[in-house]
């Protein structure tokens, strides 16, 4: 016996689906059972007269009909008829009888007038069906469909494609009926759906059972959302989306457009019409900062991208002459994104989005999105830590955000004895329970950052007038960039970046960056920063 969980499981068809397999079974010379309530049913087949199995539901309608009536001609087609859903039935209490064609259609007559759009009874007004229209884009409003409503969908020709579905069934027998508020709720336009034919017919006679009021009203309210949310979106400034990607340490790098393009819109920000552009990819290379072929791969695209980015930042005007917003995905190796920063500067308005791979992807923005409800930090969140007073040309800034920096971590020419060799100043979270990966949970979080890294460097070139700034960084990528950013150019201490390697806590010397140039440490080849 077929049991109820597993016709539940079938796969629902669509009406020539359907009537394929009528035909496939008649063929084989077996016996077809249409067990039907109003609007939907379930197809079984028995061979040599046995039991009846279950084969399929779905849409029965004109082509499965068909089907159905040349096997009722020649004696194969069996009917049953059921009030509730035909997968709840017992295909083996033997209910059912021949069936005609005549009762075919009889039935497909009754189905159709009962499944048929808004237009039984009571209907909506005019104007609140057009507005609904409006509200929808005249798109299709089942989830992940869209389709243009206005247009056909091979030749483009103009015209009306739509279907108005009622939620609640205009009638207690139709699919999502309800004998007290079907009467009552035909006329409302909030009970309404605006849908394809195809999907029209999805909801009501494929698979009716799994599109409850609860689904189809969720489903049109995002519609509405998701609608509003995309033609606000044509009032935002565009932005050049600027990606600095590659392979880092326990993060593949995947950067996906659309989500790229969600986070923007929840800063008020469009993507520009040429689309983002990559910029340091370091290829198939695992993130090892101390290997040599790392650092060799990787000043080969540095060498092809420095120069571009440059040019682009440099042709990046509007008509009236201001600079083109940015948009920064930044996921990279340190060294890199502060490099990054470094070129970008400060000539260019910038907005920066901060990846979080705990984010759940399904959310508006995926992992590049800040949460809507995420709490607006205090001013005081970040502070500035003197360790060692001024002494020299050369300072140690350290930034210690998702994690405390140990000094012991670092060169003995910088820390030794239990003290530094040189003055010191660390950025850091006033409360360092709050040092984690998820430091940065609101756009002013970064903002805030920005304000304390500023104050550590005005100490470190105005005051201590170093010369080298030796530059020790546990941060997320987005405030790696931001300190990148700040080292401009005019009259600045050249910076030496260090980073730990995998399986090696120590931090050692990576790239120098000065006014002129960038160097890599180990082979000293160098790139015109100029």
């Amino acid at each position: 016996m077929a049991s109820v969980q597993t016709q539940n499981c079938l796969v629902p068809l669509s009406d020539v689906a359907m009537a394929k397999v009528i035909e496939q079974q008649t063929s084989a010379g077996n016996r077809v059972l249409v067990v039907a309530n109003a609007f939907t049913a379930l197809l079984a087949s028995s061979v040599n007269g046995g039991a009846w199995t279950a084969e399929c539901r779905g849409d029965f309608g004109l082509k499965s009909g068909e089907s159905a009536k040349a096997a009722a001609a020649r004696g194969q087609l069996f009917w049953q008829s059921v009030a509730g859903s035909p997968i709840n039935v017992d295909l083996q209490q033997n209910a059912c009888s021949a069936a005609s064609s005549r009762h075919v259609k009889l039935w497909l007559d009754a189905a159709e007038k009962l499944t048929r759009p808004v237009g039984r009874g009571d209907m909506p007004k005019r104007e609140d069906l057009d507005y609904l229209g409006y509200l929808a884009g005249w798109r299709c409003q089942f989830a992940g469909c869209g389709k243009d409503l206005k247009r056909e969908s091979l030749s483009g020709t103009a015209g009306v494609f739509s279907y108005f579905a009622h939620i609640i069934a205009s009638s207690p027998i139709g699919p999502r009926g309800d004998k007290l508020l079907s009467g009552q709720r035909t006329a409302d336009v909030e009970n309404v759906l605006l849908l394809c034919d195809e999907c029209h017919r999805r909801i009501d006679r494929v698979d009716p059972e799994r599109f409850t009021v609860d689904v189809l009203r969720t489903m049109r309210q995002e519609s509405i959302n998701e609608v509003r949310r995309l033609l606000d979106s044509l009032r935002y400034q565009d932005a050049i989306p600027v990606v600095v990607m590659g392979n880092i340490s326990a993060q593949a790098p995947r950067f996906v457009q659309r989500d790229a393009e969600e986070a923007m819109w929840t800063r008020k920000l469009r993507m520009a019409v040429t689309g983002p552009e990559h910029y340091f990819y370091n290829g198939g290379h695992l993130h090892n900062p101390h290997a040599p072929h790392y650092w060799g791969s990787l000043f080969a695209a540095l060498a092809d991208d420095i120069p571009v980015l440059r040019k682009r930042l440099n042709g990046t005007l509007r008509g009236d002459g201001t600079k083109v917003p940015l948009a920064v995905f930044p996921l990279h190796g340190t060294s890199v994104l502060v490099l990054a920063g470094r070129i970008v500067g400060e000539g260019s308005p910038v907005t920066l989005f901060q990846y979080n791979r705990d984010r759940p992807a399904h959310l508006p923005g995926g992992k590049w999105a800040f949460d809507d409800d995420a709490p607006r930090p205090l001013p005081d969140k970040y502070r500035v830590i003197p360790h060692q007073n001024h002494r020299g040309d050369e300072a140690c800034l350290l930034v210690s955000m998702t994690y405390k920096i140990d000094p012991a971590r670092l060169p003995s020419e910088l820390y030794a004895s239990g003290g530094f060799t040189m003055g010191a100043l660390e950025v850091t979270a006033t409360d360092e329970a709050a040092l984690r990966a998820g430091i940065l949970e609101h756009p002013d979080d970064i903002d805030y950052f920005a304000l304390k890294l500023e104050e550590a460097l005005r100490t470190l070139q105005d005051q201590w007038q170093v010369k080298r700034v030796h530059l020790i960084v546990g941060a997320p990528a987005s405030a790696c960039f931001r300190i990148g950013q700040k080292l401009q150019a005019r009259n600045h201490a050249q910076v030496i970046c260090y980073e730990s390697a995998p399986g090696n806590p120590a931090f050692l010397p990576t790239i120098s960056i000065s006014n002129t140039a960038v160097e890599e440490l180990q082979s000293h080849e160098s790139i015109s920063l100029a």
